[in-house]
């Protein structure tokens, strides 16, 4: 099982949702289940999910993908703070 960083990226808003876990490959199937029954465990998420309307605004994101757009502010303390 690989495990790592990962992101959920609320587009548009330049706010990034940072998690670490194992199996990151099979994470964002069982975030957009609980994120569409309101039951994610992260709250502010949740509550912006359900007033931006759902999936279409948001994107998953890997470490490696996060790590080579240099545009991402901050991207350096994200990726020296990581295990």
């Amino acid at each position: 099982m690989a495990s790592g960083i990962y992101a959920v990226a609320h587009i548009g808003h330049l706010k990034l949702y940072v998690c670490d876990a194992s199996n990151i490959h099979k994470k964002w199937p069982p975030i957009l289940a609980q994120l569409n029954s309101g039951t994610h465990p992260y709250t502010s998420l949740q509550a912006v999910w359900n007033a931006e309307g759902g999936k279409r605004y948001f994107t998953f994101h890997t470490r490696k993908e996060l790590a080579s757009d240099r545009d991402i502010l901050g991207i350096e303390k994200l990726l020296a703070e990581q295990i």
